[in-house]
């Protein structure tokens, strides 16, 4: 149901798995809304869906199949499966059909539900149960408290339908796959895959603009003397956003340093709150969104690079792509202690560690990256090439062709 017209995790995730497996010569048969074709290998077989939903239609969607039975769904959208329905023409009644993202898995599972498919397999990126726990907990208000309550116990209802009716599913690791079954015990006997979120070949072949980079020395007067602290994300509850603008903030004034930030989403109020609190305005950049293709060289703009993600149960499950491409830039990288990252991380292995939801871990994190720059900088040379030869799709993808 994606149009790729946004770049996120999940448009990432499609196009690696997709377009290593058409490299290798797999029939790959993508079904979507996308017109952007370019994103995808030539061997791939293109079929157009031409069924467009708002995020506003996806979460009354969503909400919907939560609460409803099925059939009611089928009822209310009937126009939309119809035209679904019209464009897969039976071609595909014998084939399994793999679906990702959190809408398209619940088209799946209304698919099979109104026998237009056979079967599903759905891969499970993110985990919304966890994300509105977790603001639930969090929240301030008793509103807010019974609003996120609500939609993680909708979004529970939800993934029990969905999973449980599914022929298989895709985790992003054991964790995750041993969470699952916890949740919903028949997922146990389900056809179960792990593929960890990693990296797809763009990523890794992605090389600095020099002329982009150039127009953005000057544009922000990046000067060579100075450090640059760099984030690359979504402003979730979980992302830590204000947690590295709080940690920012304790060393600003013992370095000459700026603080770099892309992205948006939930707590950009609250941070360009917290940036004109403390009279940062001079001191942290919002960039915004920019195109996936250019994250290499916006990283190039910096020293280290912060993954600020605060404690939360989906980030010891797996390990977020943004880690591996900022692993990816050669430069300093910080992340939090989390499980799923230990295990590629031993001892520091590739990046410095801070606690997570500890501001003051990770204001110490920063400072010794900033004090040892030098020494950390030849202890990760070799980063760019381990993550290259290990944490990519096309070394992972094999598991679904088995």
């Amino acid at each position: 149901m994606n149009d790729f017209s946004h770049e996120g995790g999940g448009t990432i995730r499609m196009q690696g798995i997709m377009n290593e497996l058409a490299k290798k010569n797999h029939q790959v048969v993508f079904i979507s809304n996308t017109t952007k074709f370019h994103l995808f290998e030539s061997n791939i077989q293109q079929v157009a869906l031409n069924v467009p939903f708002s995020r506003k239609q996806k979460r009354i969607f969503q909400g919907l199949l939560g609460i409803i039975p099925v059939f009611l769904i089928k009822m209310l959208y009937a126009s939309v499966f119809k035209k679904i329905n019209n464009t897969l023409k039976g071609e595909f009644d014998n084939e399994t059909v793999y679906f990702c993202e959190y809408l398209d898995n619940s088209i799946g599972h209304c698919l099979k539900s109104f026998g237009m498919i056979k079967e599903y397999i759905n891969d499970l990126h993110g985990v919304a149960t966890l994300e509105f726990k977790f603001q639930a907990q969090h929240a301030t208000s008793v509103k807010d408290k019974i609003k996120f309550y609500t939609k993680y116990k909708v979004s529970d209802w939800l993934d029990s339908k969905v999973c449980n009716a599914a022929h298989g599913l895709i985790f992003a690791s054991k964790a995750m796959e041993a969470y699952f079954i916890a949740q919903y015990p028949k997922v146990k006997d389900k056809h179960n895959y792990i593929l960890p979120y990693v990296l797809s070949s763009g990523a890794i072949t992605d090389k600095v603009d020099a002329e982009l980079k150039q127009q953005l020395i000057q544009k922000y007067n990046r000067r060579p003397e100075e450090k640059i602290i760099f984030f690359a994300g979504a402003f979730k509850k979980t992302g830590g956003v204000p947690d590295l603008i709080a940690a920012f903030n304790g060393i600003v004034n013992n370095y000459d340093a700026r603080l770099l930030i892309v992205g948006d989403g939930p707590t950009m109020n609250e941070c360009l709150a917290m940036v004109k609190e403390n009279k940062l305005e001079d001191k942290v950049i919002f960039l915004g969104r920019i195109p996936y293709h250019h994250l290499r060289t916006y990283q190039d703009l910096a020293d280290v690079i912060v993954c600020p993600d605060k404690q939360n149960v989906y980030s010891e499950l797996i390990v977020h792509v943004k880690y591996l491409d900022s692993l990816m830039s050669g430069r300093v990288v910080i992340n939090g202690s989390f499980k799923s990252v230990q295990e590629i991380n031993p001892n520091e292995m590739l990046s410095v560690n801070f606690k997570p939801s500890d501001v003051a871990s990770l204001t110490q994190a920063t400072i010794y990256s900033l004090d040892h720059y030098e020494e950390l900088l030849v202890r990760y040379k070799s980063n760019v090439t381990y993550v290259s030869e290990h944490l990519t799709y096309a070394s992972q993808v094999d598991v679904l062709v088995k």
